[in-house]
């Protein structure tokens, strides 16, 4: 029996390197060794609307998002207002997102930079996420898809908790090693 169901959405430009391809090729990989452990579906998305339509699908349990964040500051310098997703050239925000139906979800994960502030979090609590990843500052995609492949690892194949599973890619990848509250979760 299938548990765990994992929609990859990459926001990216086919320009650019995106840890969505990365992840899954991992994903069939894994499949090939553990059959019948997860189902997934990468999906590439093109514009905001696809991206709001992905986020009302019933399919997946888990939902991982590839793209690009900013969270603009307020005139005390502190970030965490107006933080945004951004698909292509169109940019997507915590308070739209807030407004998308209630979907039981395990987690989901957002690999964008400056993503994790609150105003974006509880937006994807809101809509029925149990559990929130998202950076706290900029990175670079191929540190983002070796802290997911390690995460997903843990936690999606050998079965460990979601918090063990969260602490060992944050202890065992290059940001994570120097900077332990760079990844967030909530």
């Amino acid at each position: 029996m299938v548990k765990f169901r994992i929609l990859l959405m990459d926001c990216t430009r086919r320009s650019e390197p995106s840890e969505a391809i990365f992840l899954s090729e991992f994903f069939k990989m894994m499949n090939q060794r553990y059959p019948k452990s997860i189902e997934f579906s990468p999906i590439e998305i093109n514009d905001k609307m696809q991206f709001l339509e992905q986020l009302r699908s019933k399919w997946a349990n888990i939902i991982h998002i590839s793209a690009h964040g900013y969270s603009s500051k307020s005139k005390s310098g502190r970030r965490g207002k107006r933080t945004s997703i951004y698909i292509k050239d169109e940019r997507v925000t915590s308070e739209e997102i807030s407004k998308l139906p209630k979907i039981p979800r395990k987690l989901i994960s957002v690999s964008a930079c400056l993503t994790s502030y609150q105003d974006m979090a509880n937006a994807f609590l809101k809509i029925g996420a149990k559990h929130y990843i998202a950076p706290k500052t900029n990175l670079e995609w191929i540190d983002a898809a070796l802290f997911y492949i390690m995460f997903y690892k843990r936690y999606l194949y050998d079965r460990k908790s979601l918090d063990a599973s969260f602490k060992y890619a944050r202890k065992n990848t290059k940001l994570g090693k120097h900077f332990q509250e760079y990844w967030y979760m909530k």
